[in-house]
């Protein structure tokens, strides 16, 4: 019973040192997106595309081990009803965009942010499939 104990102590201080880690990432990746748009210099830029989508991956991978740590499975989370909270956020998001576009003085304000609503869209078919997906898994 003592080495389970032991056991449990060293899984919660492990689960606790990744969520700070987590929380690390995240801090780092939204310092790095800040700073990305007052940045001009390609190579700088580019180095800093290379930190954020570093960034993303150690938060995926972080969060994988504190979901196995908790007893959760990957595909716990993604449920029909998730995916569709998360198609209405992308809607949500498309339509802000394009209002925001319609708002925007400079041409080239408003085209990027209809490039960016044009993203949106894609992502909510994207989301739309994946939830025909798991919803035939079953």
């Amino acid at each position: 019973m003592d080495s389970r104990l032991r056991q449990m102590e060293r899984k919660q201080k492990l689960y606790s040192l990744l969520k700070v880690q987590h929380e690390a990432e995240i801090q780092e990746l939204m310092h790095y997106m800040s700073i990305l748009t007052t940045v001009e210099n390609n190579l700088v830029h580019s180095y800093l595309h290379t930190l954020l989508s570093d960034g993303l991956r150690h938060i995926e991978y972080i969060s994988r081990i504190m979901a196995g740590i908790e007893g959760a499975t990957g595909s716990a989370s993604l449920t029909k009803k998730g995916i569709s909270v998360s198609i209405n956020d992308e809607k949500e998001s498309r339509d802000a965009l394009l209002r925001c576009a319609e708002m925007a003085d400079d041409p080239e304000t408003a085209a990027l942010l209809k490039s960016i609503s044009v993203d949106e869209e894609h992502h909510i078919r994207i989301l739309e499939h994946l939830s025909e997906l798991v919803g035939s898994a079953k």
